[in-house]
């Protein structure tokens, strides 16, 4: 397995095949919980809320560099959470459900989307800043450098 990443690292160093994934099929890995580089399970999280600080199949760091990583992930929080509740609102004003359990569903979902939620924000966020910054050859040198390391250990 990490003969193959090790290898798909290095082609995308070189910019030989394969090429890079597309945004849709980064953001169905994200939102699997799977690395939206590699595809790999597990990625950044070993546990629901225990966030590594590097992919574990393929190594590439989430930061990058990157002060306002934190902040694209908290806005993919929000849009999943008001999203739904917006959802949810529009079925309900069309089916004609009363303003109590309107109320109430929209709490319950307003609690639980961002605890259910919390790791695919960062995988699916990571897929869309993959898209917008593609890894630099620093970023998958010190990628391939962490796997080796991890390998040799």
């Amino acid at each position: 397995m990490l003969s193959v990443t090790h290898q798909f690292l290095e082609n995308s160093l070189t910019n030989s095949s394969p090429s890079r994934p597309s945004l849709i099929k980064m953001l169905f890995r994200g939102l699997r919980r799977k690395c939206a580089w590699c595809g790999g399970k597990g990625s950044f999280f070993t546990s629901w809320f225990t966030k590594q600080e590097r992919c574990q199949t393929c190594g590439l760091s989430w930061e990058r560099g990157y002060e306002g990583f934190e902040l694209g992930a908290a806005t993919m929080g929000v849009f999943m959470t008001f999203g739904t509740i917006i959802v949810w609102m529009i079925i309900s004003v069309i089916t004609g459900v009363a303003l109590v359990p309107l109320l109430l569903v929209a709490g319950v979902l307003a609690v639980c989307i961002p605890i259910f939620g919390y790791p695919i924000t960062y995988t699916v966020w990571f897929g869309v800043d993959l898209t917008i910054r593609p890894p630099s050859d620093e970023d998958l040198l010190s990628a391939i450098t962490w796997v080796e390391s991890r390998a040799s250990a």
